[in-house]
């Protein structure tokens, strides 16, 4: 039985075309495959501070999916998520932070040194979904 209250928190930057490709593509698609996501506009308590509802998110979900792209890169927010996943990752000595690359970009050192999922392929979409809903669950 999992302690986890998701199966993972999608950090992703809240601008077009990240923020329809996000909410109206990646998300429904992961949910049709019965898992159970954690998303800021959804899940995070109203009047609750910003970076409490992200450590809150983090914490509680299997792991942090980061969707990879030009603008996440220009992102404190983003950038905060992701490091508290790789850090909460440390300490348990477990994988908590998986990447999909949704659009091309050159992350941080500490990203490019993880097996990421190119998501950039409309044709390949479909596979890559099922491939990422597997590790996920």
């Amino acid at each position: 039985m999992s302690t986890f209250a998701y199966d993972f928190f999608i950090s992703y930057r809240h601008q077009q075309p990240d923020k329809t490709w996000v909410r109206k593509t990646l998300l429904p698609q992961l949910e049709a495959q019965g898992l159970h996501a954690c998303i800021d506009y959804r899940d995070f308590r109203l009047g609750t501070p910003l970076v409490k509802e992200m450590e809150r998110a983090v914490e509680q979900s299997r792991y942090t999916l980061a969707v990879l792209s030009p603008a996440y890169l220009t992102s404190n927010f983003t950038e905060l998520e992701n490091v508290l996943a790789e850090h909460l990752g440390l300490e348990e000595s477990q994988r908590r932070l998986l990447a999909v690359i949704y659009q091309p970009c050159n992350p941080r050192l500490g990203m490019r040194a993880r097996l990421m999922l190119d998501m950039t392929d409309a044709d390949e979409f479909e596979i890559n979904l099922i491939r990422l809903a597997d590790e996920l669950r």
